[in-house]
């Protein structure tokens, strides 16, 4: 049974089902389509943004005193496993890092690419774990792509029960509403909050606009550091929230 079926009130897994059929149908749209393997292309503009994407993470969890030997690590919409090879990098140790995520197609390039990375299918509001047994649960701009509010609130009520006293939530996602696509809504800092009382936060706003930065890579990487340096320019919100110990 659901951690939490108990509680859920009437009709929650039809509109659960729904989503995720949704989500699914998206993905399969992104996949087949010319503008987003373009936008997604190895570039100037994207190997800026992974880059100043991660050093804001190392920063952050630095400054939250994370310890990335503390205990097993889960990427909840892990995709093709490219950000598991980070948290490997920040000294997570590869043994303790687990890659989900809902999509099938997304997991068989991750096995191929990288085939060090224990990977499992499955649905970020139902998590295959123990309460209490994860020190770190990490997303990156996989809830921002949930537009249902009572499911993003199970997954997040999910995270916090997987998640030891002591475990660190670190999120990556949009602060913005992108008026290009229509099947993202941002995740705003006042709902992680809501989700986490009583939890210590850090948040930073992150990276610039991409539309701008796709222009401006090419030209200069130094126009695209300008971009960030103004607060208002940055798309994205960088979250750490630490369970409370005892």
């Amino acid at each position: 049974m659901h951690p939490q079926s108990a509680d859920r009130p009437p009709g929650t897994d039809e509109a659960e089902r729904s989503e995720r059929t949704r989500i699914r149908d998206v993905y399969d749209g992104y996949a087949a389509s010319d503008k987003y393997r373009r936008l997604w292309a190895d570039t100037a503009a994207s190997r800026f943004m992974v880059e100043r994407k991660w050093e804001g993470i190392a920063s952050l969890l630095r400054e939250a005193r994370f310890d990335p030997r503390a205990g097993p690590c889960l990427d909840v919409g892990a995709g093709s496993g490219d950000d598991c090879t980070r948290i490997k990098d920040i000294g997570v140790p590869g043994d303790m890092i687990v890659g989900m995520d809902l999509l099938g197609r997304a997991l068989q390039r991750a096995r191929l690419a990288h085939p060090w990375l224990a990977l499992l299918q499955g649905d970020a509001g139902r998590l295959p774990f123990r309460a209490d047994s994860l020190a770190l649960v990490y997303q990156s701009t996989m809830l921002s792509s949930v537009l249902d509010r009572g499911w993003r609130r199970t997954v997040l009520a999910e995270v916090g029960r997987v998640l030891r006293p002591g475990g660190y939530f670190l999120s990556f996602d949009t602060r913005y509403p992108n008026p290009w696509n229509r099947h993202t809504r941002p995740l705003p800092a006042s709902e992680l909050r809501a989700a986490f009382p009583g939890w210590g936060v850090w948040i930073r706003s992150a990276n610039g606009i991409p539309q701008i930065l796709r222009l401006l890579a090419p030209i200069s990487l130094g126009l695209c550091r300008a971009v960030e340096s103004l607060p208002a320019l940055r798309s994205h919100l960088l979250v750490v929230a630490r369970k409370p110990a005892p």
